[in-house]
């Protein structure tokens, strides 16, 4: 339980910061948007090309990286399908849904967790390889292509991936680990320093959005989506994730250590996304808030059920 809690606490204490950096205007009243471009465009693609170049092969293929793949894309697939029936939500809320339902928070929350709960931070490489190699290009690809007008045929596909620095970093950084290419120390340096800034920057900006913004008060209409994306992140996620797990044969501390990594909260880049392409942010800022709670509680049920 300590270990949970110690967790929630670090990401916690750098949201309050951004709060009371939103309340005191230090930042002036653009903070928030140079924030999150400044994460979306530098940071984040140095995060995911250094997380990406410190990995090897068999990380990138192991069984903990399949269960994260499956269950991360069974959840987004089931939550399009159930709001695309269920509901008239098209286009950018659908795509946000499913996103804030099925995005785990592996950078921020994956590593403490992993430490303090787990033992070991290596147990949140898996998630977080497909998510920087896999997920995050795959969204942030779909996002542009449902916001961006311009985005239509073959040059609007190359368009697409041309204005995601982090699809770039992704590609550039899988396809120098399946190489077996070994970037010299200092050449990496510069990366390092941008990436050190992205969870900081990520987790400043949220808290900068919450101050004024009276979250869950007034959700313009996103309720029920809200809702979705909450229920989807903290329950269905990680049954998908405790399923696979044991159709793939893991059992005892294998299979809950990947339980925990997919019962994790909706990630803060979720919400930088959605500020970048102007879409459904209360959607994503809200379901990051919930789950940021609710993880908490799903944890230690998790680790009173499969804690070994």
């Amino acid at each position: 339980m300590s270990g949970v809690l110690a967790g929630f606490f670090i990401v916690w204490s750098m949201i309050g910061v951004g709060w009371v950096v939103g309340r005191t205007g230090v930042l002036g009243p653009h903070g928030r948007y140079v924030l999150n471009r400044s994460t979306f465009f530098v940071a984040s693609p140095a995060l995911v090309l250094v997380g990406l170049l410190e990995s090897d092969v068999r990380e990138v293929l192991s069984l903990p990286m399949a269960v994260a793949g499956i269950s991360g894309l069974a959840t987004g697939a089931i939550v399009i399908i159930a709001v695309a029936l269920g509901t008239k939500r098209r286009g950018a809320d659908l795509v946000m849904t499913a996103i804030s339902g099925s995005v785990v928070n592996g950078a921020n929350m994956g590593f403490p967790i992993a430490l303090y709960v787990l033992g070991d931070i290596s147990h949140a490489l898996p998630v977080i390889l497909f998510q920087q190699a896999v997920y995050t290009p795959l969204y942030l690809f779909v996002l542009h292509r449902v916001t961006e007008k311009d985005s239509s045929g073959p040059a609007g596909v190359l368009r697409s991936i041309v204005a995601n620095p982090t699809i770039i970093a992704s590609a550039v950084g899988l396809l120098l680990v399946l190489a077996g290419v070994k970037i010299p120390a200092v050449a990496l340096e510069p990366i390092h320093s941008f990436a050190d800034m992205a969870i900081p920057a990520m987790l400043l900006a949220y808290g900068l959005s919450l101050y004024g913004s009276r979250p869950l008060a007034k959700a313009d209409g996103y309720r029920g989506l809200i809702a979705v994306a909450s229920a989807s992140k903290l329950l269905l996620m990680p049954v998908i994730a405790l399923g696979v797990g044991l159709l793939l044969g893991m059992r005892g501390a294998s299979l809950y250590e990947v339980v925990v990594m997919a019962a994790l909260p909706t990630a803060q880049n979720v919400y930088v996304a959605a500020a970048r392409y102007r879409a459904s942010e209360n959607l994503a800022r809200d379901t990051v808030l919930i789950t940021t709670i609710g993880t908490v509680l799903v944890l230690l049920l998790i680790s009173g059920l499969l804690g070994v």
